[in-house]
């Protein structure tokens, strides 16, 4: 498994894709998986979905074993209150997200949400939606742009996607990564000061 990290000052954002799995490397990459982890991954319907699901955790593990020098195979979460999974026994938060080819695990010292998703057409419906819940922007990059922001905003704390505006003293890092299968908007969220100044 090929993974790739990018250092936002504040938070660790690293990165996999699934075409970049050698196709011997599942096997191992899904027996690694606790059992909750693995029975929810075996509860999607679709291969391309639960090849997502086992990517992720394989990228969290790696991510994790990178940032504190423990081996991958000793690196375990469980749900916190609210849903959010927590590393035992380990000084690092993380938030993981995947859309399309595309894993991702932001790790940081402090509480952090992330969220990532690729560029695809947006529905009329969808966009009466978020325009209800507040959104201003004008094309599928602007839309893009705020979905991610409301997701890793919602993710910081467990909760999923809010279109509620909002809180204050939340700071954000957010990117577009040009990949072979099309354009990704990636957003980190933390409490204010997680990131250091650009």
């Amino acid at each position: 498994m090929r993974t790739r990290r990018l250092d936002l000052s504040g938070a660790t954002l690293w990165l996999a894709r699934v075409e970049e799995v050698e196709p011997e490397e599942w096997p191992a990459l899904y027996a690694r998986m606790d059992p909750a982890r693995r029975a929810r991954c075996d509860r999607l319907r679709r291969e391309e979905d639960r090849r997502r699901c086992i990517l992720a955790d394989a990228l969290a593990r790696r991510a994790l074993s990178a940032e504190t020098g423990l081996a991958e195979e000793a690196v375990v979460w469980r749900p916190a209150p609210g849903g959010k999974p927590r590393a035992v026994g380990l000084d690092k938060h993380f938030s993981l997200s995947h859309s399309a080819s595309l894993a991702l695990c932001a790790v940081a010292d402090h509480p952090v949400g992330a969220d990532i998703q690729r560029r695809r057409p947006v529905s009329p419906a969808m966009l009466r939606r978020v325009v209800r819940a507040g959104y201003e922007g004008e094309s599928e990059e602007d839309f893009f742009a705020w979905w991610v922001r409301q997701e890793a905003a919602g993710k910081l704390d467990g909760r999923g996607l809010t279109l509620a505006p909002l809180p204050q003293g939340l700071a954000f890092r957010s990117g577009v990564l040009d990949e072979p299968d099309g354009r990704y908007f990636y957003c980190v969220c933390g409490e204010k000061g997680l990131f250091s100044p650009e």
